[in-house]
């Protein structure tokens, strides 16, 4: 991913300009933190000398990474315990004017439904639709969405977890316009880490919150604590099976466990490998009904997914099919269950909630 996308970070250096008589020269400062609608940087400095900016003095910003500039003004000037600047970010850079990103958590009940290639295509489907999507590989411990994408990762969360690289550092570019996390094997040592551990790697997942439109997690198949926590803190979840009986058991075992937890937010039920419109509308209307009979819990039916020889062709090359592949069945799926996630009908509208996903996320972790 093309770093300017993130506009500015921590660690940037910037350019400072000023209109002030008493500061002519062009200064060098260090951005240390992003703070809602301000920015800490250290004191701007020309050859040594410092400029002891006071409170009100305009300025023009230039981050020397990327080349992005904007006008800004000195909220005020700290000198305890290290000498800083605190200034206002202009409203587009705002955090606090941003609106959150929805989290999409793709789900299943057991392996072999197709669950992640799902989620790349839906990925890319959306991303086509004009929204910024990344996706965080959270299958713990075989996360392999570089593999299907046939991109060779230096980072993933394991160096977040240890300290090694920042979220920005570890993100990768994929096809069609998304982004990935790559997920390594750091995640399967998410429920026994340390709180600071835990901390430091929410932390850094929640910078996503400034740059992302729609957050998708893939998670592991089954019914870990892992994986209900990553479903139970998302804003939309889809749970994915196939018309295989095994397959459709183990997907109601984790409605029912949503159920158990009071989750307040309606899963989505999608069927992956179906042959017809036909299949895809008895077998789902008697999930909902046994949902609706024996839980508090209300399914809604997403869509489906037509078995189509192209997908295990594209996975063979590492490729996606909806890139690969843009008049199949498959493809026409695709794109009708991302038109339905942003578009959807009144009582499929997902739960307004208070809180945001990390926010969630650590909770349920740290009960």
């Amino acid at each position: 991913m093309q770093e300017q996308d993130f506009v500015i970070k921590p660690g940037d250096v910037i350019q400072v300009k000023t209109l002030s008589p008493l500061y002519r020269e062009e200064y060098t400062a260090e951005i240390l933190s992003i703070r809602d609608c301000t920015l800490q940087t250290s004191m701007p400095v020309h050859q040594g000398k410092l400029a002891l900016l006071g409170a009100g003095i305009p300025v023009d910003l230039l981050c020397v990474r990327n080349g992005f500039s904007f006008a800004s003004e000195v909220v005020s000037r700290v000198f305890k315990p290290n000498p800083h600047l605190i200034l206002r970010l202009p409203y587009s850079l705002c955090k606090k004017q941003r609106q959150m990103p929805r989290v999409i958590t793709v789900t299943s009940g057991k392996g072999g439904v197709g669950k992640t290639t799902f989620t790349i295509n839906l990925a890319i489907s959306l991303a086509e639709l004009g929204q910024r999507v990344f996706i965080i590989d959270a299958d713990l411990g075989t996360a392999n969405i570089d593999v299907l994408l046939n991109l060779h990762p230096k980072y993933n969360l394991t160096h977040i977890i240890n300290k090694e690289k920042e979220l920005l550092d570890i993100i990768v570019e994929g096809p069609g316009g998304i982004h990935v996390i790559p997920g390594g094997s750091g995640l399967q040592y998410l429920a026994n880490m340390e709180d600071r551990q835990f901390d430091y790697l929410i932390s850094n997942l929640q910078m996503l919150e400034q740059y992302a439109d729609i957050i998708i997690i893939d998670t592991g198949a089954g019914l870990s604590k892992n994986v209900i926590n990553f479903v139970l803190a998302a804003d939309s979840v889809i749970v994915v099976t196939t018309p295989e009986p095994h397959s459709i058991t183990d997907a109601y075992a984790i409605m029912k466990v949503l159920d158990e937890h009071k989750f307040n937010t309606s899963p989505y039920l999608l069927l992956n490998k179906v042959d017809s419109l036909k299949e895809y509308q008895d077998i789902s209307s008697k999930i909902i009904e046994v949902a609706n009979r024996f839980l508090s819990l209300k399914i809604s039916a997403l869509g489906y997914i037509l078995e189509d020889p192209v997908v295990p062709k594209a996975n063979r090359r590492l490729v996606p099919f909806f890139l690969e592949y843009p008049d199949a069945a498959a493809t026409r799926c695709v794109k009708n269950i991302a038109q339905q996630l942003l578009n959807p009908e009144k009582e499929l509208q997902p739960l307004v909630n208070n809180r945001n996903f990390f926010s969630k996320i650590k909770d349920l972790f740290n009960r």
